[in-house]
C-alpha cells in the first residue's frame, strides 16, 4: 500500500471515529432531555390564589388545588377559573419544555421548531405569566 493510501484509509478512519462520537454524544444529550423532560413539573396559580395547578410538558394534570377561598366562588365563575388555570399550567410545562430542548439542541435545531410549533398548536393562547414555578 503506498503512502497516500494510507493517508486516505486513515482519514476515512478519523471521519468514522468523528461521526461515531457525535452520533454517541446525541445519544447521551437525547437521554438527558428525555429525562429532564420527563421530570418537569410546573406549578400554576390564578392571580388570587384561589386555584393552583401542577402539570407536565405532556398536558397531564397531575394536580388541582382550591384555595380557602374557592368556596366563595360562584360556581361558574370558579369553574372557568380552574379551565384557565389548567391551561396555563400545560402551556407553562410545554414551553419549559421547549426551552430545555433549545438548551440541549440549540435554539435553531429544526426539531426545537417543529416542538415549538406543536406546542402552539396543542396549547394555544397566551404564555404561563405571573404565578409559575418550575420544579
Amino acid at each position: 500500500m503506498d503512502d497516500a493510501t494510507s493517508r486516505a484509509i486513515t482519514a476515512m478512519h478519523e471521519r468514522i471515529d468523528a461521526q461515531i462520537a457525535q452520533a454517541q454524544r446525541l445519544a447521551e444529550d437525547s437521554a438527558r432531555l428525555t429525562a429532564q423532560v420527563e421530570s418537569t413539573v410546573v406549578e400554576v396559580s390564578s392571580s388570587d390564589r384561589t386555584v393552583t395547578v401542577r402539570a407536565r410538558p405532556s398536558g397531564a394534570v397531575d394536580e388541582v388545588a382550591l384555595g380557602p377561598s374557592a368556596a366563595e366562588r360562584d360556581p361558574r365563575v370558579l369553574g372557568a377559573l380552574i379551565t384557565e388555570t389548567v391551561a396555563r399550567a400545560q402551556r407553562a410545562a410545554a414551553e419549559r419544555a421547549v426551552s430545555e430542548m433549545a438548551a440541549i439542541l440549540g435554539a435553531d435545531s429544526p426539531l426545537v421548531a417543529e416542538t415549538r410549533a406543536e406546542l402552539e398548536r396543542a396549547f394555544p393562547g397566551p404564555r404561563g405569566g405571573e404565578g409559575i414555578r418550575y420544579s
